[in-house]
C-alpha cells in the first residue's frame, strides 16, 4: 500500500504540547517585528555605535534562529 505524503502547502494545526509552544514562540517572534513595536525602537539613539533600530532587527533575527533551533531539536515540523 502506498504511503500518503502531505502536500508542502498544507498547514496543520499544532496538536502536541511542544507544537503549541513552538507555535506561540513563532507568533511572539513575529509580533516583535510589527509596526507598533518597531516604533518603540525607532528613535535616534546610538548604542555601541549602532542605531537602536538595528539592535532590534538583530534581536529579532536571533529570536527566530533560537526558536527554529528549538523546534528542530524537539522534532516539531
Amino acid at each position: 500500500m502506498k504511503e500518503k505524503k502531505m502536500k508542502s502547502w498544507v498547514m496543520v494545526r499544532p496538536r502536541k504540547p511542544k507544537e503549541w509552544i513552538i507555535f506561540a514562540l513563532m507568533v511572539a517572534s513575529l509580533l516583535f517585528t510589527i509596526s507598533p513595536v518597531v516604533n518603540i525602537f525607532n528613535k535616534p539613539i546610538l548604542f555601541l555605535g549602532l542605531p537602536l533600530m538595528l539592535w532590534m532587527a538583530i534581536g529579532a533575527l536571533l529570536v527566530v534562529i533560537i526558536v527554529l533551533t528549538i523546534a528542530y531539536r524537539w522534532g516539531v515540523h
